[in-house]
């Protein structure tokens, strides 16, 4: 999976995470869709241990992907306002992982920041 889907219609978070989890697992030292979180139609979560060891939880919405909490299953406080999000899976796992651009081939693109219209 590349890109989130666009039509608002057709989307379903916990249905894209579980794509997202199969399509990349090899790109990733552990990624699990978050088994102790709520997910929703519009709303997943999903748990990510980079090649380098670093925890992320991250959420998936229509937006795209953005860093929640370094800790599986769980939404920071300090981290829940991030405004980072992440086109694509690729995307965000050259943001958060440079081993994972060196082993895949995958530059690091620059972070995008997005804000809410």
């Amino acid at each position: 999976m590349a890109f989130v889907q666009s039509d608002e219609n057709d989307f379903h978070a916990l249905r894209e995470a579980q794509r997202m989890v199969d399509s990349c697992q090899e790109f990733a030292d552990h990624l699990i869709v978050a088994e102790f979180l709520p997910h929703c139609r519009w709303v997943a979560y999903i748990n990510i241990r980079t090649l380098e060891q670093v925890i992320y939880c991250v959420e998936l919405s229509r937006a795209g992907y953005r860093i929640v909490a370094y800790d599986f299953d769980n939404v920071a406080d300090e981290v829940a306002n991030c405004d980072t999000v992440y086109d694509s899976a690729h995307q965000l796992l050259a943001g958060i992982s440079p081993l994972y651009g060196e082993k895949y081939g995958f530059g690091r693109e620059p972070l995008k920041k997005r804000k809410e219209q």
